[in-house]
């Protein structure tokens, strides 16, 4: 096995089980009936983190590292977004039940800082590439504009606890993903 194949093992593990995390904890919601009170911030997030992590995985194949200076950015972009899947749901539902959008609330600051970290490690090793290979500014720029624009909503949505505009970054972050998916569908079904 060469170093590739090791880190994607371990790379497939840490995805395998932040998928794990969000599906036991949908599960036990769905379970809980009436206990749960709904809210739609908290599934639109677990469903962003779902189409990153799958993201993440599906993209892994170009991944070149041979040292440990390569491979622990990723390896901290990947914990990072373990941790994003950790936090959009709740992990257990009491007796009393539970409000989501109280649990939204309440879990806002500490999931929009880990999944903002995963955003900008993950942009930033990107452009750092890109940089290496001699791209000039204005191409990686017309690359990564809108990754460069949510930073800095994402960073408006940590500072302001607005939940229009949490709610607002989810669903226009989760069309932005969907769009590229679909995108490269269709680019595959032409060739």
């Amino acid at each position: 096995m060469n170093s590739f194949e090791y880190i994607t093992v371990l790379v497939s593990i840490v995805i395998g089980l932040a998928i794990a995390d969000i599906a036991t904890s949908l599960h036990r919601l769905l379970r809980a009936g009436r206990r749960v009170k709904w809210d739609w911030i908290a599934p639109t997030a677990a469903a962003l983190v779902l189409l990153e992590l799958f993201n993440l995985w599906w993209k892994w194949h170009g991944f070149t590292g041979e040292t440990l200076g390569e491979v622990m950015p990723y390896f901290v972009a990947l914990l990072l977004l373990f941790l994003a899947a950790a936090a959009c749901l709740p992990d257990e539902v009491p007796e009393e039940g539970i409000d989501l959008r109280l649990f939204a609330e309440q879990s806002h600051l500490y999931f929009w800082l880990v999944y903002t970290a995963f955003v900008v490690v993950w942009i930033g090793l990107r452009t750092l590439l890109e940089i290496g290979r001699g791209d000039d500014a204005r191409t990686i720029l017309s690359q990564h504009w809108f990754d460069y624009l949510t930073m800095a909503v994402y960073g408006a949505v940590i500072v302001l606890r607005r939940r229009w505009l949490s709610g607002a970054a989810l669903v226009v972050t989760l069309l932005w993903l969907g769009y590229g998916w679909w995108s490269m569908s269709l680019a595959g079904l032409q060739r």
